[in-house]
């Protein structure tokens, strides 16, 4: 996404100068030049992260799934160690203690 900064902006710069040009040539108001402004550069925008295939959000992707992993993960290995959890005949816990963490 960062690499796309500078032709972001020079397509940014380029639309600016064309919806000028169209808004005085069609009497636009403010308004409707800057809306028309936006929706362009939104699909222009939208245009470059499809070719690069690189979208903002893939980026939070990882935190979405990982971070609640974790938690899971975390509160699984607390109950097997603390003993909150019982397996037929034996404790987790005991069998945490003779055969290891590959148990």
């Amino acid at each position: 996404v960062e690499n796309l900064q500078p032709e972001i902006k020079s397509i940014a710069r380029h639309l600016n100068q064309e919806v000028a040009v169209r808004a005085n040539q069609l009497r636009w108001s403010k308004r409707v030049a800057r809306l028309t402004y936006l929706k362009n550069m939104r699909r222009l925008v939208s245009e470059l992260y499809v070719r690069d295939n690189c979208h903002p959000f893939k980026a939070t992707v990882l935190v979405w799934i990982q971070f609640p992993m974790w938690i899971f993960m975390s509160v699984a290995l607390r109950n097997f160690s603390t003993g909150a959890t019982h397996s037929e005949g034996f404790s987790v816990q005991e069998q945490l203690a003779a055969d290891g963490i590959l148990w």
